[in-house]
């Protein structure tokens, strides 16, 4: 019987994770509508970062099968200085300052970079995903904005187009270019957590894809699930082995993929009696 107290039945949660991050929850999603379910199906989708791909491509409708190798479509290349990454989350990790002022450092520190036009980082988003319109879906996309730190929740209903969300979401500070949406200018959600699971918040049900689970720990927001039933999936010990320490890595593509499809047995079961059936 459903809960009358709240919003929606389901939500799924996807968290930040690179392409490596990507990859893997790709894998996942694929074996599990091998095993019966459908993510697909939530009524709500909430998307950080590398989540927000997949998120986009599930609420679309999209075949997710696009995403199993991000290097194999034609989008444009990029660099990652990592060296300016380390330094970013050097800033980030500092307990002295409250986060919007961090955040409004490391803001600084990605205008700075040399990481090339906002609008190719738009158009890489748009190709990756192979989507330009926002789906008539319940989808959420995280981003902050670097001027002030606030956090951002892009909706169909918002000023971004979707591939203008997406980058904002993706943009991964020091990787790729900031994106100026209506005078503010927006970076990778994840600097708020990388799940921002609270944003799920009105389901019975929140199921989490958590990429980066072993590396960064979850933010107290990231609690405030309004006593929602919870399932979370995060990378197993042989998952962790296959990511290895580089998100970015093309080389962990594969195994990252791989992991996520055999991780999806043990996923399958937990939710076989949870998820709703096609």
């Amino acid at each position: 019987m459903v809960d009358a107290s709240k919003e929606i039945r389901t939500a799924l949660v996807l968290g930040g994770g690179g392409p490596v991050g990507i990859s893997w929850m790709t894998g996942l999603v694929i074996g599990l509508r091998e095993a019966g379910i459908d993510l697909g199906l939530a009524e709500r989708i909430v998307g950080t970062s590398a989540g927000a791909v997949v998120g986009a491509v599930l609420a679309s409708g999209g075949d997710p099968a696009r995403l199993a190798d991000p290097t194999a479509v034609d989008v444009p290349a990029f660099e990652v200085d990592l060296n300016l990454v380390n330094k970013i989350f050097t800033v980030l990790a500092r307990r002295d300052q409250d986060r919007k002022s961090l955040i409004r450092q490391v803001g600084e520190l990605a205008q700075s970079a040399d990481t090339g036009d906002p609008a190719v980082h738009v158009k890489r988003m748009e190709s990756l995903t192979g989507l330009t319109d926002w789906p008539d879906r319940d989808l959420r996309l995280t981003a902050v904005d670097i001027g002030t730190g606030e956090f951002q929740v892009w909706t169909r209903e918002g000023a971004a187009t979707l591939p203008e969300a997406l980058a904002s979401s993706t943009c991964v500070p020091g990787v790729f270019p900031p994106i100026p949406i209506q005078g503010h200018t927006y970076v990778d959600g994840g600097l708020r957590s990388g799940i921002n699971a609270d944003q799920a918040a009105g389901a019975e049900l929140v199921v989490i894809l958590e990429p980066l689970a072993h590396m960064f720990p979850r933010t107290p927001s990231d609690a405030n699930l309004g006593g929602a039933t919870e399932v979370s999936v995060v990378p197993d010990q042989a998952a962790i082995a296959a990511f290895g320490l580089d998100v970015f890595s093309p080389a962990a593509l594969a195994p990252a993929y791989e992991a996520g499809v055999r991780q999806a047995t043990d996923t399958a079961q937990r939710l076989r009696d949870l998820w709703p059936a096609d």
